[in-house]
């Protein structure tokens, strides 16, 4: 038989495959090895994924609500500053029965999300390989083992594989090579942040994330509060696909974007509060919105995807990297459940964890990021349309009046991943012990 040189490998040290490697020291006692291609060390945070993160161990969840900014409302605007409507956002914390003040929605910065789980795993020796470009995979041993190697020419073996590697995923092309890639959604997100001494706050803005439309410009934003004085603002622009012109812009590209930006939004009409971010912002990003359905198997045999690269979300209502943690989470529990014997990893009865987790998480996921894509569409008939406009903002000041805040965002966030992967093991007629 092959050697084995690592029990469980995870491809991708983003936020799905940092999380799940501390998920499974804590729950399962496990050290896997994390690859990332990456050679270095923005986001909104819901109480869905915050659950996972608290569970882990409470100092993490601590660690990353202090790199956090905590916001109280989410408020809907026109792009000359008047508010139509505002909603509650602690309504997007679940009942748990053991309430959790913590739990409450964040913004905060990718980088500094990544680096504390990074120090947190880090912390726990679990071992990371950074500079490490997965190039071919191969089953061994009748399936029990996989052979993972890299552009570098290092090759491992593993016990069991789990592809947190992106979009782009290249566990996914082993495992699914006919499986539809993600396809251009013809919207561009152009993000910048930038530090308060930029901004305009005569008057202040109100509290809390705020979503912004323009019929004008045809295109709508977002813009919340960030710790250390910086604010991220998000355009969403339809533009044709480029590739080539995504990513980090260079300080001559960001100056000229941020200069034609500001030229636009004031030409518009905008509110001078959402015009001062682009006057002269520390970072501006352009990135191209890919999306298509999420897969409906998600793994075979002992190599698992979870994450985007197996449901490529849209940003919408802020759930792909929460959708990314409920999976790591998810994952935990079934691994202690049927694969943990006496402290040691026994895969035997995986094909349970496989069962139930794509049982659990396939319609989760597929519904969520639907739900992103209809909020996505209908804040861009809103930009499109003063008739429908008209309509969006009644029918969001409705909802908000009546329950408080969005149907639609809360069946993201009100989840308790504890909750569904009991319901789903006992259903099926199995006794699962309090996780």
């Amino acid at each position: 038989m092959a050697q084995v040189d690592f029990d469980v490998v995870i491809v991708g040290g983003g936020i799905a495959g940092l999380t799940l490697a501390n998920a499974l020291f804590k729950h399962c006692g496990l050290k896997a090895a994390v690859f990332e291609q990456s050679r270095e060390k923005e986001h909104w945070l819901y109480a869905n994924g915050l659950q996972v993160l608290r569970d882990i161990d409470s100092s993490l969840l601590d660690n990353v609500v202090a790199q956090g900014m905590p916001y109280a409302r989410r408020r809907w605007l026109r792009h000359d500053g008047s508010e139509f409507a505002n909603a509650d956002e602690t309504l997007l914390v679940p009942h748990l029965s053991t309430p959790d003040s913590r739990l409450q929605p964040i913004g905060i910065r990718r980088w500094r999300f990544q680096t504390q789980l990074l120090a947190h795993a880090q912390g726990n020796n679990i071992p990371i390989f950074f500079g490490k470009r997965l190039q071919a995979m191969e089953t061994l041993a009748e399936g029990s083992l996989t052979r993972l190697t890299f552009v570098d020419g290092q090759s491992v073996t593993a016990k069991l594989v789990f592809g947190a590697d992106g979009v782009k995923s290249q566990v996914r092309h082993f495992l699914f090579p006919e499986a539809e890639e993600p396809k251009y959604t013809g919207v561009t997100t152009l993000m910048a942040v930038s530090r308060s001494k930029d901004l305009v706050n005569d008057p202040p803005l109100p509290e809390g994330i705020h979503f912004i439309s323009s019929v004008t410009s045809k295109f709508h934003a977002c813009m919340y509060p960030l710790p250390n004085n910086e604010t991220n603002v998000q355009i969403y622009l339809h533009t044709p696909e480029n590739p080539e012109s995504w990513g980090k812009l260079t300080p001559e590209e960001m100056k000229r974007e941020a200069k034609e930006m500001e030229e636009r939004l004031r030409r518009d009409g905008w509110d001078e509060r959402f015009i001062a971010p682009w006057k002269d912002p520390e970072t501006v990003i352009r990135v191209g919105l890919r999306a298509r359905e999420p897969l409906q198997t998600w793994g075979k045999g002992r190599i698992v995807l979870l994450g985007d690269a197996a449901h490529p979300p849209v940003p919408y209502i802020g759930q792909g990297a929460m959708q990314a943690i409920e999976d790591a989470g998810v994952l935990a529990l079934l691994l202690k459940r049927f694969c943990i014997q006496n402290s040691a990893l026994v895969l035997d009865n995986f094909d349970a964890v496989l069962h139930y987790y794509e049982q659990i998480r396939v319609e989760r996921c597929t519904a969520v990021l639907r739900n992103s894509h209809v909020l996505g569409e209908m804040n861009q008939r809103r930009a499109d349309s003063w008739f429908y406009n008209l309509q969006y903002e009644w029918s969001i000041w409705g909802q908000v009046l009546l329950g408080g805040h969005l149907p639609i965002m809360k069946v993201g966030a009100c989840y308790d991943y504890h909750e569904e992967v009991e319901k789903a093991v006992t259903a099926d007629g199995g006794q699962l012990s309090k996780l």
